[in-house]
């Protein structure tokens, strides 16, 4: 009776221990399936949700036929915690923590907690054709995607900065093959800039041109701090200088910097109303702060990584000498070819046959040559120095006027005609300022900027010396209130 009655107590003691024992699962699919296009889970970006139990200490002691019949299943999924739940061939050891260790699994993030003040959004400034390209690239993967219109609608420096209500759509390629287009709505719509919208910002991406980069960080200043990444995608060089003289000087709200380039070809289309890719390229990006503010490199890596996880922009984190080599062919197209064009008035045919307009790019060349060559920077620099050196720089730039030697004006001669800004003091000017600083000198290159501003200058002259003329139509029924009879019909009224 004894022995009968220790088994029954034993046997009880044992159903209790098993019928507590914590059980973690999830329904899992019986058949694998594929994401279709319209998924809303498909290449989109996924956020980790915490949570923490208080009663989840799990025993470990569990049967072997159940674990065996799980891993031998035939749909089995490997679970992060099944592990961690089931037997080992030895004895269990004691977890240091009283909380379990598992993974747990990732979920969507709805566009409603994207618009969360808590989540970070990637902004975007600009209103060119790349701005809207990457707003568009990136809210095809994040959700948290915000477009500040950037355009000034008056020469006033007081006057707010608005947008533009045209390019509504983007006409890209297929995963960079040409031959499949499509056309796509812009997916983010461009917001005007408030004064009073004081919401920080975290990850800020400036795209367009150089001479407005200032300008446009100055009017979102107040939501930037130490904490905020800035990607400085703009043309020209120099502009990271200028901005942290003008802007952030002196201050201790400084915040970190990339530097991106962007070898897409991109352009607006009236016809289809968008911005139209015209060629699939790569987008490099690189610190710049030259071995400063080393503590913010992990802020900046998940900006990179966010770029990184964009597929229409081909993104890669490369150092500073590569990164400026993918950037200067297009910096010195425009600072040798176009302004030599601007200044005998011909278009890029016109250089293959002027051996004067040849010479001149010649000095041009050999005068940026040297200041790059003795930039500190790029000491050591073997990609810097087989691009430099040898004839490889002056094969791109006929290779490059060859390529637009179909096009009739240049992109130049447009802007000093229509007496808009020029980009000139970040092409010829960015290296005539570091020429000075290492004891080059430029007398070419200076002697072309001042030219290329003198005949700014002019076009300025010449358009304001016009009489403004404001055409206005009269609706009919008023018509008899502002338009004149005839001279000789006005004797013939009583």
């Amino acid at each position: 009776m004894a022995a009968a009655a220790a088994r029954r107590r034993f046997s009880a003691v044992f159903t209790v221990a098993s019928s507590v024992r914590p059980r973690l699962s999830a329904r899992i699919c019986q058949r694998p399936s594929t994401w279709t296009g319209d998924s809303i889970c498909r290449g989109r970006r996924y956020g980790t949700v915490a949570s923490t139990s208080d009663g989840g200490n799990s025993s470990s002691t569990s049967s072997r036929g159940s674990s065996s019949t799980e891993a031998n299943s035939r749909f089995s999924v490997p679970r992060p915690w099944s592990k961690a739940l089931g037997p080992d061939s030895t004895t269990a050891k004691p977890s240091s923590s009283s909380t379990p260790r598992f993974s747990v699994p990732s979920v969507l993030l709805p566009p409603e907690a994207a618009k969360s003040p808590s989540v970070h959004k990637i902004h975007i400034l600009g209103d060119d054709e790349r701005s809207r390209f990457i707003a568009h690239a990136l809210s095809g993967v994040y959700d948290s995607v915000e477009m500040l219109g950037w355009k000034r609608s008056s020469p006033s420096p007081s006057a707010s900065p608005s947008f533009s209500s045209k390019y509504r759509n983007v006409y890209k390629s297929r995963h960079g093959d040409q031959r499949r287009m499509k056309l796509e709505h812009l997916s983010v719509t461009p917001k005007a800039i408030t004064r009073d919208d004081n919401s920080h910002i975290d990850q800020l991406l400036v795209a367009g041109p150089g001479h407005d980069a200032v300008e446009a960080l100055q009017s979102v200043k107040h939501r930037i701090d130490k904490d905020t990444t800035v990607c400085l995608m703009t043309d020209g060089l120099g502009v990271l200088e200028e901005v942290r003289q003008r802007i952030f000087r002196g201050t201790e709200s400084s915040p970190s910097f990339l530097l991106g380039h962007m070898s897409h070809r991109l352009a607006f289309n009236r016809g289809q109303d968008s911005v139209k890719e015209l060629r699939f390229g790569k987008t490099q990006l690189t610190f710049g702060d030259f071995g400063r503010d080393v503590e913010k490199t992990e802020t900046r890596m998940n900006f990179v990584k966010a770029l990184q996880g964009v597929k229409d922009l081909n993104s890669s984190l490369t150092p500073f000498d590569k990164w400026l080599h993918f950037k200067l062919p297009s910096v010195i197209l425009d600072s040798v070819v176009e302004p030599v064009c601007v200044l005998l008035e011909i278009p890029y045919a016109g250089l293959l046959r002027n051996p004067a307009a040849q010479r001149m790019m010649h000095r041009l060349l050999t005068e940026i040559v040297s200041v790059v060559d003795a930039m500190p920077e790029l000491e050591g620099s073997a990609a810097i120095r087989d691009f430099i050196r040898g004839n490889r720089i002056k094969q791109l730039i006929y290779s490059r006027i060859m390529a637009r030697r179909s096009v009739p004006s240049v992109e130049l001669e447009r802007q000093i005609q229509n007496g808009l800004p020029t980009d000139v003091d970040y092409l010829n000017g960015f290296f005539i300022r570091r020429g000075h600083e290492l004891g080059v000198q430029l007398p070419t290159n200076i002697m072309m900027r001042d030219m290329i501003k003198a005949k700014h200058s002019l076009a300025i002259e010449k358009l304001n010396s016009y009489v403004p003329v404001e055409e206005t139509s009269v609706p009919s029924h008023m018509s008899f209130r502002y338009r004149t009879l005839p001279a000789s019909s006005r004797g013939k009224l009583v």
